[in-house]
């Protein structure tokens, strides 16, 4: 992958976290592959975008199993924060840790404007 698309992705999720109670902010290949990330110290971002993938893609199996179509986004409420994992078009997936006290509505509009200019990004 080229290094201003890596450079720009990067830019965009420092834009992103900015907007305030975001804890972690990746952007990963389908597959599973850490492609950019912001995360805490000590947080290992290659596990956790790989174990998010395979989260999401379970998600997919089991929507497509039940002839539903593919799942958009996958929402983990934990008891000090929310995973939420969506799609950025056919190569990747967008991930962010949240604080507990984000309002779901906000972000979910603010993932899926900054999901459509990662997938812009990685067309190119």
């Amino acid at each position: 992958m080229a290094q201003d698309v890596l450079s720009d992705l990067s830019e965009l999720l420092s834009g992103f976290k900015a907007m305030g109670g975001i804890e972690a902010a990746l952007v990963t290949s389908q597959s599973g592959i850490n492609m950019v990330s912001l995360v805490p110290p000590r947080t290992n971002a290659d596990t956790l975008a790989a174990m998010s993938s395979t989260l999401q893609n379970a998600g997919d199996f089991i929507t497509t199993q039940f002839k539903k179509g593919h799942s958009n986004r996958i929402v983990v409420e934990c008891e000090h924060s929310k995973l939420v994992i969506i799609c950025a078009g056919p190569k990747a997936y967008f991930i962010v840790l949240t604080l507990d006290n984000v309002n779901l509505g906000p972000l979910f509009l603010e993932m899926s404007n900054t999901a459509k200019k990662i997938e812009k990004l990685l067309s190119t």
